[in-house]
């Protein structure tokens, strides 16, 4: 991603502000209102509780999670 937000949290790919997954321009970001997304964040919302619903998923608490260090 190639955005800046204050209330991203890098470690866990997450919002601070809105305590959930880091999608940015979905309900409550405050990016939503002054950037352009090439996909809705609607969408992209959609498909990360798609994600999160398949029991193979890669994604813990609605975060990524990070791959085991050596």
């Amino acid at each position: 991603m190639s955005f800046s937000c204050p209330h991203f949290d890098i470690d866990r790919d997450a919002c601070l502000r809105l305590k959930t997954d880091c999608i940015p321009g979905r309900l409550g970001c405050v990016l939503r209102d002054n950037s352009v997304f090439s996909v809705a964040a609607e969408e992209r919302v959609a498909q990360r509780k798609e994600e999160q619903a398949r029991p193979d998923s890669p994604l813990l608490d609605g975060a990524r999670r990070k791959p085991p260090s050596a």
